[in-house]
């Protein structure tokens, strides 16, 4: 009996290490821009779908956070980073989409919520105290980016998506990283489509799906910033060019 009691108590402890991952997602997104004709409802399906994808071909659990209208505010940036409960190799993206401006401290935009406007390097510096554990941090912002839209978009098909190319971008690295992105550089304007959303967020789904299809291996950060600035550049006919940057917060050569 009393081995029996063993087995069942080292099986379940050993089932402990295989909990299924997660990725975390909290998206902002302001659905209704004020003084634009600017419906960013796709953004927020589209981001949300395209979560739910990458969460799937990479073998992880989902906590979808989706905040817009009411919860459109730098108050609910603060309490959904700290409800994260980020465990060792997690994933975590956060999104915004919304107005945002310049202030001149550095290159990364302040974003413009309901009730404060809140600068990104400092939602950086709170996201870093609670995701020590990530594998991988994805911050993009998609606003504009200068002091106090006609876009071609891309619109390519591609094969389906690979699940180890997936895994190569999101999971499968050594070390720990944070991938900082916004949608455009310090001075410049970000575009909508009114029927598709950030056009930044577009450019940046195509160029992700374009890199881990079936037919492509060894994507990277840094070509997918290549392509989606491609992209980008292309269809606001240079006005707008995104940027980027690779933090390794861990060993690099650690697991």
């Amino acid at each position: 009996m009393m081995q029996k009691l063993a087995l069942v108590v080292a099986i379940i402890v050993l089932s402990f290490p295989l909990r299924s991952q997660t990725l975390h997602a909290l998206l902002f997104v302001n659905q209704q821009e004020q003084g634009r004709e600017v419906d960013r409802s796709a953004d927020l399906n589209n981001m949300s779908v395209f979560c739910e994808e990458i969460a799937n071909q990479i073998g992880y659990r989902l906590n979808l956070r989706t905040n817009s209208g009411n919860e459109f505010t730098a108050r609910e940036v603060d309490r959904e980073i700290n409800n994260l409960d980020v465990r060792n190799n997690d994933v975590v993206i956060f999104y915004y989409g919304g107005h945002g401006y310049n202030e001149g401290n550095d290159k990364w935009p302040t974003l413009n919520l309901t009730d404060r406007n809140y600068w990104y390097s400092d939602i950086l510096k709170v996201l870093n105290q609670h995701k020590s554990k990530a594998k991988l941090m994805l911050c993009i912002a998609a606003c504009c980016n200068r002091g106090y839209d006609n876009a071609r978009l891309p619109g390519a098909t591609f094969n389906p998506v690979s699940a180890a190319n997936m895994k190569a971008l999101f999971t499968d690295f050594k070390g720990k990283k944070t991938i900082l992105m916004s949608s455009s550089k310090q001075g410049q304007l970000s575009w909508s489509d009114k029927r598709r959303g950030s056009l930044f967020g577009i450019s940046l789904r195509s160029a992700i799906y374009e890199l881990t299809n079936n037919a492509t291996t060894n994507p990277t950060w840094e070509s997918v910033h290549q392509k989606a600035r491609e992209y980008t550049l292309s269809a606001s006919n240079h006005k707008q060019e995104p940027q980027f940057q690779v933090i390794h917060t861990a060993n690099p050569f650690e697991d």
